[in-house]
């Protein structure tokens, strides 16, 4: 016999039948009912039929305030004028091509005006595929065979990008050295002795430990921003101690901006004054698309062209095809450096509200990130790692999961994870909405916090 679910799950299952009901004919089609694992939740993911600006529309007629934006990639909400105009305009005279396109020469113009450090770039399908097409160009250029990744850093959907993605206290070693491990059961060893792993923010151990593998190292790549555990923001002494030490042994420098290219027209790099060697886009440059984008420095990425000796094999069917192309062309266009400032003024805005409220009702707990990007992680310890999130995670327990069901019945959306990120189509009084659903959240939660988690109250 099944145990009966925890009240404020049961509460979700009440409020949201339509979605309950169509995800078990999902789960005949999909394993667990979802065909994407970062958008899958217990006891079971909302089923949407629109969204329209900052809002979401369920299939129970839910309106809810979207501060996920699909991870993050739509950075002006859904369906905006512009971009649907864009697309419907394209479609008609192709989707794709087996050649060029104006739109995809204009679009890379455009971002090679914005950001400093891409001379030169080259279109893929996914972020995923920018980083791997990044650590390929390093080691073609370096001839080694290593790479140095953070420890808690995301690059994408393959094993070398997901190594030491989750700091298992039982596993992840002294700080000093961390061990490279897997996050599942599917990747070979000869993956994990491939990745040297980073302590996040910790510059004289990065430092040290570049110099200690220098000698077999081709690439550092690090998110300036822990995208996947918890927005955790690098300091710029840390990106400087890499871009220092990276230079001084010859390695290539990468920076994975696929989340945090919305943070200023010339991403986080802009922010910091940080010119690294290749940098990795998607998300937001595709306009709602798939896309994925490596750039950098013009001698860097000449290893590409066709017409080099020995160039590094790049064939992607769907790279810089015709209606991503314009739908990119298009949002960022419509995307300045105002309206960046603008999104990260009301990230700060987000942020001191949640933090208000957490305070407020006694609960361990802080908004983390920076900028446009943020996560609630219910630990009141100094948050500067992937170690520090994964500490906040494990006290928390279920209470995050339970938060994030009573959010969403509360009108907003986020990732499960509790990573919120605003978009062009919001105002101030949609930052108060969240601000107010967290409070009338907790105030449901806070009873079984009490009983069930008593640790994170102060």
């Amino acid at each position: 016999m099944r145990p009966e679910p925890h009240p404020l799950v049961q509460k979700y299952q009440d409020w949201s039948p339509r979605s309950a009901e169509i995800m078990i004919r999902g789960k005949q089609v999909f394993p667990g009912g979802d065909t994407r694992a970062s958008a899958h939740f217990g006891p079971y993911p909302l089923v949407m039929e629109r969204g329209h600006e900052c809002y979401l529309y369920d299939v129970d007629g839910h309106e809810l305030l979207d501060f996920m934006n699909n991870f993050t990639s739509l950075i002006h909400g859904h369906a905006h004028p512009a971009t649907v105009k864009a697309v419907i305009d394209q479609a008609p005279r192709g989707t794709a091509f087996a050649a060029p396109s104006r739109s995809q020469i204009e679009l890379a113009e455009l971002i090679v005006s914005r950001i400093p450090s891409v001379e030169q770039m080259r279109f893929c399908s996914s972020g995923s595929e920018a980083t791997l097409m990044a650590l390929r160009c390093a080691r073609a250029v370096t001839g080694r065979q290593k790479i140095m990744k953070m420890e808690g850093g995301y690059h994408g959907s393959y094993e070398l990008a997901e190594v030491s993605l989750i700091p298992f206290p039982d596993r992840r070693g002294d700080i000093a050295h961390p061990n490279a491990n897997a996050v599942d059961n599917s990747f070979p060893q000869s993956v994990l002795s491939d990745v040297v792993v980073c302590p996040y923010n910790e510059p004289e151990l990065a430092t040290r430990l570049i110099a200690e593998h220098a000698h077999e190292l081709a690439a550092v790549i690090v998110e300036p921003m822990l995208g996947s555990m918890g927005m955790v923001p690098a300091t710029s002494e840390f990106l400087r101690a890499l871009r220092e030490a990276a230079t001084r042994h010859n390695i290539v420098l990468v920076f994975d901006e696929v989340i945090t290219l919305r943070q200023s027209a010339a991403g986080e790099q802009g922010r910091h004054g940080i010119r690294p060697d290749l940098t990795c886009m998607g998300k937001i440059i595709g306009g709602g698309l798939p896309v994925g984008a490596l750039g950098g420095d013009r001698n860097l990425m000449q290893v590409f062209s066709p017409e080099s000796k020995d160039p590094v094999f790049h064939a992607s069917t769907f790279s810089g095809n015709a209606l991503t192309m314009a739908s990119g062309l298009s949002t960022l266009s419509n995307f300045e450096e105002k309206d960046a400032q603008r999104l990260n003024a009301l990230g700060d805005q987000l942020r001191a509200g949640f933090n208000q409220v957490l305070s407020q009702f006694g609960i361990r707990g802080a908004a983390v990130g920076s900028g446009s990007l943020s996560n609630l992680v219910l630990t009141d310890i100094d948050i500067k790692s992937s170690r520090d999130v994964m500490e906040g995670m494990i006290a928390a327990g279920h209470i995050g999961s339970l938060l994030h069901l009573s959010m969403l019945r509360h009108g907003v959306v986020s990732a499960s994870r509790l990573m919120y990120c605003v978009s062009t189509p919001m105002r101030e009084e949609h930052v108060d909405q969240a601000i107010t659903a967290l409070s009338e959240s907790l105030a449901e939660l806070r009873p079984y916090i009490e009983a069930e988690r008593p640790s994170l109250l102060k």
